[in-house]
């Protein structure tokens, strides 16, 4: 899927003043500039947010909250610790119940089961606390909606301390206290922590001592800090390195285990293995089986025990990535069954025993094939439960807030949501979401990548590029930057891995450097050797043998003087028409192609066999003579004349021609022909 780039303006005065006085390469500054910084004091407290985060008391209730918990230990009251079953969930709970079992309350923990209980706080949990004694419910990363279960909790007669850090409703649960740091009016500098950061935040509170509690439970919060995808700024930059720093030397049982278990270095650990290493299979717990299980390791502390809970936290990610897998496929048969489902501005599927723990995963992957919102809904006896994922400015919170009468609960944010409904009300949820989606956009948001700056040939060096390495770790709102190789001309091309991957040769400014596209053969590649592109790279440092070189990785590529405005113009046109939705007549005699262009495209796909050819790969090859939306267009009248398939995926099969068609007669041409009359 074709990403539209987004060049952040970066001035080059403030670029190469900024270099001058913060004693960085030209590289290094653009990228600081690119993230907002331009004078000394902006870049360092980017660079170096310091080495404690703030007093925890800033946050409002905190000390009402510290004060609590401190008389429930002093006088022996029963306390439990209510969490949740994501990565976020299940290290906040590890650190207040290890923080509380090491001041020596009686302690409990309590994470609700997903596939049963669902989200944050419920009626039957309270019971069952209130049934073996519980005092004081401390939850951890939920209960700021939960305006219904903290009354029923007064009723059993337990008290309740909410630490949560999403967004509050206009009422605030009646709760003893509310620690949250996305309250109205709350005071403190920073806001973005995530669970376990205010889980860290109210232990610091009750020990008086931040940097002692920081440097007990780092580890644990920096995984919940990564796995939850907050931004890793400000205080959250604090956490995250303070906690890959321990964890280089740590004795953490379970954090050992797992990533030994994960194939992880341990002692070299970074925030992306964090991200795609330990927080999957935390949460696979949590999605698979229990939560109960990732939250033992965290606290275990035998070896052989960590290692075997470690063990069981990998078959359940394994078990995870194949239900994953299931689901894609048959989301896939669904749209091989019926094309229109990728007709709409949403991509909207339906199906049974898909696992609810699953389902918003498997709704990213489908984003990102195919650059558009994707809601996917699960049966669960009368009722379907739903998950979506957005992008760009369709705010799924809204949309869902819009067709709030077709659902009986929903929850989310601008790019990601849950919902559920009933199975005879999906006909005009499907069709409400559709006509908010019209409503708001005449074209639909696109998928997009950042780029930096672009590459010279004095900055592919060792030195440069290490430096880059001041920015890490990466993450929500700090990704590693991407960078441009400005008219690259492809000089050789070589297959690794028995042809799974490539290994390009290109000519930067006239200096031959490599570059290494991941998942890209030669079939599918878009470009031929000798041709000028684009190429958007992100860039490391890599050692062989004791020599260090720059590597280059491709994250996206397109052909020199590629013009994005007009294709993405033109591939909202084509997807309008698709739909029958009315474009003015301008847009129609541009779009309709002639007897000679379709001869052309076909003789080209003709000459090319060799080729796994889809419309971009087409247009790469021959847009310079017609637009995106023509090319679409030709291309669906040649498969109604018989002479080429189409997948739902649009990729392009030549079929065999008995005798000559005529494409004036197929039914998208007098369709579109007759409008333009």
């Amino acid at each position: 899927m074709l990403k539209r780039w987004i060049f952040p303006q970066a001035d080059a005065e403030h670029v190469g003043r900024l270099a001058q006085e913060c004693g960085l390469n030209r590289l290094s500054a653009q990228v600081l500039v690119s993230r907002g910084c331009t004078t000394y004091r902006e870049a360092a407290d980017f660079l170096e947010p310091g080495q404690n985060i703030s007093s925890p008391f800033d946050i409002t209730d905190m000390e009402k909250a510290a004060e609590r918990v401190t008389e429930a230990i002093d006088t022996g009251e029963k306390i439990v610790v209510y969490g949740d079953y994501d990565c976020d969930g299940v290290t906040a709970t590890a650190i207040l119940y290890t923080y509380l079992q090491m001041a020596g309350a009686d302690v409990d923990f309590y994470i609700p089961e997903r596939e049963t209980e669902g989200y944050g706080l419920n009626c039957r949990a309270l019971e069952e606390l209130a049934e073996m004694g519980t005092q004081l419910i401390i939850t951890v990363d939920n209960g700021i909606s939960a305006l219904d279960e903290a009354d029923y909790a007064k009723e059993l007669g337990m008290e309740l301390i909410i630490t949560d850090h999403h967004q509050p409703g206009e009422i605030l649960p009646d709760a003893f206290a509310v620690v949250d740091p996305h309250r109205k009016d709350d005071t403190s500098e920073y806001r973005e922590l995530c669970g376990a950061g205010v889980a860290l935040k109210l232990c610091a509170a009750l020990d008086d001592d931040c940097e002692g509690t920081l440097e007990r439970f780092a580890e644990l919060a920096a995984i919940g800090t990564v796995g939850d995808v907050v931004p890793l700024t400000g205080e959250n930059r604090i956490i995250v390195q303070r906690g890959l720093q321990a964890m280089a030397c740590t004795e953490h049982p379970g954090l050992i285990a797992l990533c030994e278990a994960a194939g992880r270095d341990i002692s070299h650990l970074t925030s992306q293995d964090i991200a795609f290493a330990l927080a999957p299979r935390i949460n696979a717990a949590g999605r698979m089986g229990s939560a109960k299980l990732a939250f033992s390791l965290l606290i275990c502390e035998e070896r052989e025990e960590a290692e075997q809970l470690a063990r069981q936290l990998c078959e359940l990610n394994q078990k995870r990535q194949e239900a994953e897998q299931k689901i894609l496929e048959e989301v896939s048969s669904m749209i091989q069954k019926n094309p229109g489902l990728l007709r709409g501005r949403l991509l909207i599927v339906r199906g049974e025993n898909w696992s609810h723990g699953v389902i918003g995963i498997v709704c990213a992957r489908l984003l990102e094939k195919y650059g558009k919102p994707v809601l996917l809904m699960s049966a669960d006896g009368s009722f379907l439960r739903g998950s979506a994922r957005s992008i760009g400015e369709f705010h799924l919170f809204k949309a869902l807030s819009a067709n709030a009468g077709c659902l009986t609960q929903y929850g989310g944010h601008k790019l990601a949501a849950g919902f559920s409904l009933k199975k005879e009300d999906y006909p005009a949820f499907c069709a409400g979401m559709e006509r908010y989606a019209a409503e708001h956009f005449d074209l639909m948001p696109r998928p997009s990548l950042t780029i930096t700056g672009r590459l010279s040939k004095e900055d592919l060096s060792v030195e440069a590029i290490r430096e880059l390495s001041v920015f890490e770790p990466y993450g929500a709102q700090n990704e590693a930057p991407v960078f441009l190789l400005q008219h690259a001309v492809i000089a050789a091309a070589s297959e690794l891995s028995g042809g799974k991957h490539l290994r390009l040769t290109v000519c930067v400014d006239g200096k031959e450097v490599p570059v290494l596209c991941f998942g890209s053969t030669k079939p599918n590649f878009p470009l031929k050797i000798e041709d000028a592109a684009d190429i958007a790279v992100t860039a490391d440092i890599n050692e062989f043998r004791g020599v260090q070189s720059v590597s280059l990785k491709m994250v996206d590529i397109r052909p020199s003087g590629f013009r994005q405005d007009p294709f993405f113009n033109a591939l909202g046109y084509y997807e309008k028409l698709v739909r029958c939705e009315p474009v003015s007549p301008a847009i129609l005699h541009r779009s309709l192609p002639t007897r000679e262009e379709a001869a052309a495209v076909y003789r080209y796909l003709r000459a090319h066999p060799e080729k796994i050819w889809d419309p971009i790969l087409l247009y790469f090859a021959v847009g310079k003579e017609m637009n995106y939306c023509k090319l679409n267009i030709l291309l669906d009248i040649l498969k109604e004349a018989g002479l080429v398939s189409l997948s739902p995926e649009r990729q392009i099969s030549l079929l065999k021609v008995g005798e000559k068609v005529d494409l004036t007669q197929t039914k998208t041409y007098r369709r579109l022909s007759s409008h333009v009359r």
